[in-house]
């Protein structure tokens, strides 16, 4: 069973770049977003098991989506939030993980940097399988 995740970030070329690993790691992108609000869409018409979110984006801002993902997880508790920002801060990392996303990659990354999520994901990948 393929792991489904949804992409949320307002740049296309970032979108790609985070597709590319996703699903190198064995996850099916089942839908992108630019907006938060597209993101909460695409997430109660999928139910996606991951969500890579950006912070910075326009109209509802990453804190935000963090929240409605949050309540949204009393609908699907499996969904893992993964936040890709290019805010460096380690406050506004640790406010995130406390939320409950499972990791915090900042842009931009490469492959080495994106090592960490992939073994939290391939863990979760087989929680997922099981």
């Amino acid at each position: 069973m393929a792991v489904h995740a949804l992409i949320v970030d307002d740049s296309p070329f970032v979108r790609k770049i985070i597709r590319h690993h996703l699903t190198k790691v064995g996850c099916k992108v089942v839908g992108e977003a630019e907006t938060a609000a597209q993101a909460v869409k695409l997430f109660r018409d999928f139910r996606p098991e991951v969500v890579t979110l950006d912070i910075l984006m326009p109209e509802v801002d990453g804190y935000d989506a963090m929240r409605a993902f949050r309540e949204m997880k009393k609908i699907s508790p499996e969904v893992a939030v993964l936040v890709v920002s290019a805010v460096p801060f380690d406050k506004v990392r640790d406010n995130f993980l406390k939320e409950g996303a499972i990791g915090y990659i900042v842009k931009p990354f490469n492959q080495f940097s994106f090592e960490p999520v992939r073994q939290k994901l391939m863990r979760l990948f087989r929680e997922f399988a099981a």
